[in-house]
């Protein structure tokens, strides 16, 4: 336990790194709207489902059971990246899909980092929450675009040097530190400093310079990443038990509801321009993962109150969300 601060800042660095590495701009503009649109609503019907089950079902305090809600209030980018792969469903869907569980990641992580100062200073107001969302977006883009293109530059000097994807990869964990230090989300200047790296090609007519072919080693990449998925979902999985059913049936019973929501608001959505298979997967597409189970860690090292509860109730939600997913598909 005294480890998971470190762990889970390691995986929230790689989570939101791989992000951006693989979101495609281009696409994903296409279909921005929409995306944007399930985000806001899909985030907060989650957090409000969640939100009043922990309050009334469990007697939690409203921000406590806001808080259990916005970390379990967005699809894994992790998993609906590797899914919409395979699935024949448009193009438009497949990006669609895609950026909203980015950017529901990233809005769980800010949400929740929020939250948690509020927790421990007990203050908490609407404002608050809509500065320091602002505040994060610009140091992560400022620290991103600042760092990212100078970056570009040295890695083009190093050509194939052998060392270069673990260069970056230090790099990135600096920028992370270094926006935590400012009090911002460090998450955000690691997915921004990730797009950048993953549209070279735009960067390389932009500022007419000629990166090395291996700026990011994939198989590497692949196995680091997979390295901290299986870590942090075997971790979570240690730290949950059957002992307290109650755990139990709420993590099954608000990842049921949390799927009703998804039907409604999928039905509510996307209006036109989709055809019903891309309805109907849109609908299922519910998997909660490595940001949840990240983020299910830090009210432990944070001696926040039902701090033990919240790794076996997401635990549980993670599992149920994984299983209606795969059924659905």
């Amino acid at each position: 336990l005294q480890i998971v601060p470190y762990f889970a800042a390691v995986a929230l660095i790689i989570i939101m790194f791989d992000g951006g590495l693989n979101l495609h701009i281009g696409k994903v503009l296409k279909t921005a709207h929409f995306a944007v649109i399930l985000v806001i609503v899909g985030f907060a019907v989650s957090v409000g489902i969640v939100s009043v089950f922990a309050h009334y079902g469990l007697g939690w305090e409203w921000i406590d059971s806001v808080l259990l809600g916005s970390i379990v209030g967005g699809s894994s980018s992790i998993i609906v990246f590797g899914l919409v792969k395979k699935l024949h469903i448009s193009e438009e869907a497949k990006s669609m899909l895609n950026f909203e569980s980015a950017l529901t990641d990233i809005f769980a992580v800010i949400v929740a980092f929020v939250l948690f100062e509020a927790i421990l200073s007990g203050e908490f107001s609407l404002d608050l929450l809509g500065v320091t969302i602002g505040k994060a977006v610009m140091v992560g883009l400022v620290l991103g675009f600042g760092v990212g293109i100078p970056w570009m530059f040295v890695i083009s000097k190093l050509k194939n040097a052998q060392h270069s994807y673990m260069l970056t990869i230090g790099m990135v964990f600096m920028l992370f530190f270094l926006a935590t230090s400012f009090g911002e989300s460090g998450a955000l200047t690691a997915l921004v400093f990730g797009i950048m790296l993953g549209k070279k090609n735009y960067f390389t007519r932009l500022l007419k310079v000629k990166f090395p072919e291996n700026v990011i080693d994939d198989s590497l990449h692949n196995q680091v990443t997979f390295l901290v998925r299986a870590f942090f979902f075997v971790f979570v999985g240690l730290l949950a038990s059957f002992a307290q059913i109650e755990y139990v049936i709420f993590g099954v019973v608000a990842a049921i509801a949390i799927y009703v929501g998804r039907i409604v608001i999928t039905k509510s959505v996307l209006v036109r321009g989709f055809s019903k298979l891309d309805k109907k997967v849109t609908s299922v597409m519910i998997p909660r993962g490595l940001a949840a189970a990240v983020l299910a860690t830090y009210p432990l090292s944070m001696g926040l109150p039902n701090a033990e509860a919240y790794p076996q109730i997401i635990f549980f939600v993670v599992i149920t969300s994984v299983i209606i997913t795969t059924i659905g598909l």
